[in-house]
């Protein structure tokens, strides 16, 4: 059952309606859904292979975002656009966690739920009056494999199944190993409704089985969870990650990366200030329910 943000009152809005829809539409998620809609989906509990490590229990069902946020998304909540390489339905990037949720020394997960009013989830979760916020880490890592145990949540291990599910390096018309520059992220289409070089149009490639898309490339995308030394949590159920650390989590590797860093289960850590890294930051909503 996804869920429906209607962000089409704009930045200055007071209230964003939410629907609730039985399927997805017929004709799939329009451009709608992608600027000023926000689309999620409903993820049932269940257990995963955490990093391929051990074993973890997600007791509650959530929702978690179709897309990562876009910049038109963005836009129409903050009345901002941070991209350095624009496009509406591409994804919003030079955003820090700080930006997204508040200044992690006051709002501070996992020891405190609380965010900044004025950020991006700060002004979902008044406007909707939801609890909407980043996904942990266990939560996207469940919903990005979709049941699967392979290092592509298309069950597939290759760089050849990675082609189809998202932008990395070699799929894309430049190929960059340094930080990005104007050059390499030119908004030149692809014909598919996506574009030929730098981060793509959300959407661009195959869902997993669960619907969701751009999991693996296109940009990092900020976790909830701090990134103690590159380990990973060691609770087992409904894991909110460490207490403390100096780096949050991202997750899904981007466009400037090679196939090893777009894995299900690839991990790095960046101060909470941090917007900028080679690839572009990005994030996608979620939304944890009670039993």
């Amino acid at each position: 059952m996804p869920c429906v943000i209607d962000l089409s009152a704009g930045p200055n809005a007071t209230k964003y309606p939410v629907s609730y829809l039985a399927a997805e539409p017929k004709g799939g998620w329009t451009d709608e859904y992608k600027t000023k809609k926000l689309v999620l989906r409903r993820i049932e509990p269940g257990k995963l292979m955490m990093g391929g490590e051990h074993e973890v229990t997600l007791t509650k069902p959530f929702y978690i975002g179709v897309f990562e946020v876009t910049q038109k998304q963005y836009e129409q909540v903050t009345g901002s656009n941070p991209s350095q390489f624009k496009g509406d339905m591409r994804p919003v990037e030079r955003v820090s966690w700080n930006a997204i949720r508040g200044n992690s020394s006051t709002y501070n997960w996992p020891s405190s739920v609380n965010v900044d009013s004025l950020t991006f989830i700060g002004k979902i979760q008044a406007r909707t009056g939801l609890n909407f916020d980043l996904p942990t880490e266990a939560q996207w890592e469940y919903a990005c494999r979709a049941g699967t145990t392979s290092k592509f949540n298309n069950g597939g291990d290759s760089e050849t199944d990675l082609k189809k599910l998202g932008r990395f390096i070699l799929n894309q018309k430049q190929r960059v190993n340094s930080e990005a520059d104007e050059p390499f992220a030119k908004h030149e289409p692809d014909g598919k409704g996506g574009c030929l070089e730098g981060h793509t149009v959300v959407g661009s490639y195959r869902p997993n089985a669960w619907g969701l898309y751009d999991m693996h490339g296109n940009v990092w995308e900020w976790c909830l969870d701090w990134n103690p030394n590159g380990k990973f949590t060691v609770d087992v159920t409904d894991p909110k990650g460490s207490s403390s650390g100096s780096n949050r989590a991202l997750r899904g590797g981007a466009w400037t990366h090679r196939a090893l860093s777009c894995t299900s289960s690839y991990r790095i850590g960046k101060d909470p200030s941090d917007e900028k890294i080679n690839g572009g930051i990005g994030f996608r909503l979620a939304r944890t329910l009670s039993n």
